[in-house]
């Protein structure tokens, strides 16, 4: 069975002993993101030239073992700091950089952001310590590939940067549980704030509502409910005062997120539509 990365055995002793030894003699020349490797069957292929960025020295090898024992990857610098990790990026031209959570929300995301922004060739891949946090949504939102956890395998580590690298995003069932999490309590506040807000209006004003919703112009809305344009006019302004809208467009959305056109039909003024179904 797999060890997990942050119990990775040291044979051969310290870190630093694991590196090639280009990086070991501190050599630091530029490297193509990717190279091209010949394997056992001839094929050629390319190498995904990768970066760790991790303040734990232990965490940073355990993560370098793994990878450097698997076909296809090429593991050229390794750093503890944060803007080292941009600098490594840059220099090396990376095709993955791998860092840690804590380095990548710090100052709300700055370094995975500045990677992409600088070097969008990269893919940038999170190593998380816990599946959730505010730092974790940061990171999230500011365009990574991908987001792992410490404590997972080192097959689906390699496996990770290499989907990565071909453009691919990956989540490991911890996160996505946590973004799914995210966005069905998103989802719930939202509807429920729409259905609070609608509640302070009148039937007539609900009706209304729903055919603003619809994108239905006011004389549409007149014939339809047999109002006058200026009692739309009228109906109109006073529901954008409840809802605290500045416009009819979020007034729409309010109405969507509310469930009030749900049932609706394209042309309310046919005797076959029925009304809004209120919540």
């Amino acid at each position: 069975m797999a060890q997990p990365l942050l119990r990775t055995e040291w044979p051969i002793g310290p870190v630093d002993v694991m590196r090639p030894a280009a990086v070991r003699a501190g050599r630091t020349s530029a490297a193509p993101a990717a190279r091209r490797t010949a394997p056992a069957d001839g094929r050629a292929e390319a190498t995904v030239v990768v970066g760790i960025a991790d303040r734990e020295v232990l965490v940073r090898g355990g993560i370098r073992a793994a990878l450097e024992r698997a076909h296809g990857i090429d593991v050229v610098a390794d750093t503890g700091d944060e803007s080292a990790a941009i600098e490594m990026t840059l220099r090396h031209r990376l095709g993955v950089l791998l860092i840690d959570s804590g380095m990548a929300g710090t100052r709300g995301a700055w370094v995975t952001r500045t990677v992409r922004r600088l070097s969008p060739s990269t893919a940038v891949v999170v190593l998380a310590s816990s599946p959730g946090g505010g730092d974790l949504d940061r990171i999230l939102r500011a365009g990574v590939a991908g987001c792992l956890h410490k404590s997972g395998n080192p097959q689906d580590l390699v496996a990770a940067v290499r989907v990565a690298a071909t453009g691919g995003a990956v989540l490991c069932p911890e996160v996505a549980k946590h973004v799914l999490d995210s966005v069905a309590r998103i989802d719930t506040e939202r509807v429920e704030r729409a259905r609070e807000l609608i509640g302070g209006l009148t039937p007539r004003e609900l009706e209304v509502l729903a055919l603003v919703a619809q994108g239905m112009a006011n004389s549409e809305i007149g014939r339809a409910l047999h109002l006058s344009e200026g009692g739309v006019k009228a109906h109109i302004s006073r529901l954008l005062t409840k809802l605290g809208c500045g416009n009819r467009v979020r007034a729409a959305l309010i109405a969507q997120d509310a469930g009030l056109t749900e049932g609706l039909t394209a042309d309310p003024a046919s005797p076959a539509s029925p009304g809004p179904r209120l919540p």
